[in-house]
């Protein structure tokens, strides 16, 4: 069966309100979904908290939804708008904080690179080709952090440790990879190749409405 008719018959039997079907959507989906959140708001469980208020919607909205919906886009699309809500409030706190301006530099493209994200065009392969090439064009200590941030998942202070510099220098290599990376790909800006500026981890999903 071919995945938009699955896609059809899984909307058919959700409007039903079949909790089976809610089940096997909420297991499809919650791993790549959590990933996804996790890339802006770099906190897992903050991750699930928003990913599964995505699930709670869908659930309570499941009589009004359309047939033809693009399920993985709708559920994307949510997601999307609770991680804009949460890091909209985190900006708003951090100004009243003792944060440091490249932290609160970070938060802003997080929120900027989510709000220009449309899941209707997005061919998110083609993106992170383009952004690979990018990245190897980062200074080498730059690119060291940066790649040890998203890639590898580890936290500044760890990062510090490694390499035996301060936590303020690892915010200052982020900042400026990602300000490089930003004018590099300004093109594909409205496109919502800054995603993956700020990707976490290598088994980010993969996207195609």
């Amino acid at each position: 069966m071919k995945e938009t008719e699955l896609t059809h018959e899984l909307i058919i039997s959700l409007k039903q309100g079949k909790e089976k079907t809610f089940r096997v959507i909420f297991i499809a989906y919650f791993e790549s979904l959590e990933a996804f959140a996790n890339t802006y708001v770099g906190n897992r469980d903050i991750a699930k908290d928003l990913v599964q208020d995505a699930f709670y919607n869908l659930w309570r909205k499941k009589s009004s939804l359309p047939e033809e919906i693009n399920l993985k886009a709708y559920l994307y699309q949510a997601t999307r708008n609770n991680c804009l809500n949460y890091l909209k409030r985190l900006k708003v706190q951090s100004k009243y904080e003792k944060r440091t301006q490249d932290k609160y530099n970070e938060l802003r493209l997080n929120y900027d690179a989510l709000s220009h994200l449309n899941f209707d065009t997005l061919s998110f392969n083609e993106l992170l080709e383009m952004l690979n090439k990018a990245i190897e064009q980062l200074p080498p200590k730059c690119r060291e952090v940066f790649e040890l941030s998203r890639y590898d998942g580890m936290k500044n202070r760890e990062i510090a440790q490694l390499l035996n510099i301060s936590e303020k220098a690892i915010e200052g290599h982020i900042s400026k990879a990602l300000k490089y990376l930003k004018d590099h790909l300004k093109s594909h800006y409205s496109s919502g190749l800054l995603l993956y500026l700020l990707i976490r981890s290598t088994h980010s999903p993969t996207i195609e409405a």
